[in-house]
């Protein structure tokens, strides 16, 4: 039994090492950067410009991810493949995270039906009447989506510092959402990315890249 513990252990430990790059912790500050462009409510209303800018912005954050996991770490610390019960753990999370998007869904479309249907919309405008109590629900739901889903995320991939990201997320929403301000977004993903950054920094340090070297994987 100890034999196995340890075995757990030291594979528990060979998986958190592939966060030490900090690449995960830069593509989450990212994404909430690019959510200022995305939640943002523009005075004059959303446009197909303000979408497909959002959309590009996502785009280019995963590539600079893609790009820093393939040719940055790859060389430098080479495929690590996992066991069954590391992909059990996986699976797991995608079920769960699944019946939680359902959920979340359902909510959503009940709120969006509760605001399209007259009947059922009188009642909820019973309680939200004024517009800032209506912005403060709308901000509480959206942060409620996000944060429990990267607690999740942090849990079934022993992500540490995704605790602390999925609080910095739901606060992001939260705020970009009530105040309608991109700049707490974009100082909030700061937040997230800046250790990012420093362990990027460290993890290029500790793991030069030698001649030789750069065709692997």
């Amino acid at each position: 039994m100890s034999t196995q513990l340890n075995l757990q252990e030291i594979e528990r430990k060979a998986f958190r090492s592939t966060y030490q790059d900090g690449l995960w912790d830069i593509y989450y500050g990212l994404i909430v950067a690019c959510m200022s462009i995305f939640v943002y409510r523009p005075p004059t209303g959303y446009s197909p410009t303000n979408i497909l800018l959002a959309l590009a912005s996502f785009a280019v954050a995963y590539g600079l991810f893609w790009a820093g996991k393939k040719f940055i770490t790859l060389p430098r610390m080479g495929q690590v493949r996992f066991g069954a019960a590391r992909q059990r753990r996986r699976m797991t999370m995608v079920l769960v995270l699944s019946v939680v998007v359902l959920i979340q869904v359902g909510v959503l479309g009940l709120t969006t039906l509760s605001w399209l249907n007259p009947e059922v919309g009188a009642k909820v405008n019973t309680f939200l009447k004024d517009r800032d109590l209506m912005d403060l629900a709308v901000a509480v739901i959206g942060s409620l989506f996000v944060g429990p889903s990267m607690i999740l995320v942090a849990y079934f991939t022993d992500f540490p510092r995704g605790y602390y990201i999925a609080v910095m997320m739901a606060l992001a929403v939260f705020l970009l959402i009530y105040l309608n301000q991109p700049i707490f977004a974009l100082i909030i993903g700061g937040l997230i990315a800046l250790p990012g950054l420093v362990l990027f920094v460290r993890f290029l340090k500790a793991y030069p890249l030698h001649k030789g070297d750069a065709s692997h994987g």
